[in-house]
């Protein structure tokens, strides 16, 4: 049991690196091709944050009231729906349904993944190894984000569409790594924490 806990931490790197890779982070020039309106994508964004903070209260309630793994599932389901909706899309209301579901994956994986790691080392006393952990998870999410830029900006004169087909193909790949994971029962009160990040700073 011990071992199957400690696999998670090795496995939270694998969801880190597929869950932010920024493969879609030219989204304003990609919409614009598409042929919306610099108004119309300014409207997807509002869309985005409204949705985001309409999801903070559900998103954390789900983690309170089932596993973080289910959470985390959900999440990368978002993602890819999010991701669909964005290649196949040809008119206004099917892309601001994607931002909406790109909200929702963002909000059901805030916080989510730390308060997994930081429930698996509770289970095997080891908490002191937190921060350490955290640290090299956030150095993965950014080599990530930067390496889906550089790759996105090269598929700009190319297949630019290509960029949401990769990038629900690392929503799958990450929904796979979660599906993995050793999950424990919920601690009501560590879900709390981390789907609430300024607690942590206060």
């Amino acid at each position: 049991m011990k071992i199957e806990y400690q696999n998670n931490i090795s496995k939270s790197y694998g969801y880190s690196f597929f869950s932010f890779f920024g493969i879609t982070s030219l989204w304003v020039l990609y919409l614009q091709m598409k042929g919306l309106s610099l108004v119309e994508v300014g409207v997807c964004e509002s869309i985005f944050h409204v949705a985001s903070f309409v999801f903070e209260v559900p998103s954390g309630l789900l983690a309170d009231r089932f596993s973080y793994r289910f959470v985390l599932i959900c999440g990368r389901v978002a993602a890819i729906v999010s991701a669909l909706l964005m290649l196949f899309g040809n008119c206004f209301l099917l892309f601001a349904l994607g931002f909406i579901f790109s909200a929702l994956s963002y909000n059901l994986q805030s916080g989510t993944i730390e308060a997994l790691i930081y429930d698996s080392l509770t289970s095997i006393a080891q908490t002191d190894r937190y921060p350490s952990i955290i640290s090299k998870i956030t150095i993965t999410s950014e080599f990530a984000d930067t390496a889906g830029v550089v790759l996105a900006g090269f598929l700009v004169h190319w297949h630019f569409g290509l960029t949401y087909v990769l990038a629900a193909i690392f929503g799958f790949f990450g929904m796979l790594t979660v599906i993995f994971l050793k999950n424990r029962q919920v601690l009501t009160q560590t879900s709390k924490l981390f789907q609430d990040p300024q607690r942590l700073q206060s």
